[in-house]
């Protein structure tokens, strides 16, 4: 089982909690922002009103399943947290680097893994 020090741990919980609640914060707003939302204009007066509320929905639905990966993560990596796994590299089963963690605590992989992963790709 892999661990890390309590100051560490207590940090990086700090900023999943923090980021968990932008997130979900986001997601709110983001959904008042879709003219489709509750049903959206019941009559589109002017030329190009639905065109635009269909632009405006598509990208309004990026942003949302976007948000909702990320969220995801959060989840996942709180989770982790909680198990007392956190922090181990999903490709190689070693401790993910402390610095990485704490730039981007919903990482998987180590720097190294995360490098060969990029060349792959």
């Amino acid at each position: 089982m892999l661990s890390i020090s309590r100051p560490n741990f207590k940090k990086i919980q700090s900023i999943l909690l923090r980021q968990k609640k932008q997130v979900e914060e986001e997601l709110k707003l983001v959904e008042k922002d879709d003219p489709l939302f509750d049903g959206g204009l019941a009559e589109s007066i002017e030329p190009g009103t639905a065109s635009w509320m269909d632009d405006v929905h598509s990208r309004v639905v990026a942003v949302k399943d976007s948000s909702q990966a990320l969220l995801g993560k959060i989840q996942k990596a709180l989770f982790h947290l909680k198990k007392g796994d956190y922090g181990k590299c999903e490709n190689c089963g070693k401790m993910i680097e402390m610095a990485r963690l704490e730039a981007m605590p919903t990482a998987t992989l180590c720097i190294a893994c995360s490098k060969k992963a990029a060349k792959k790709s």
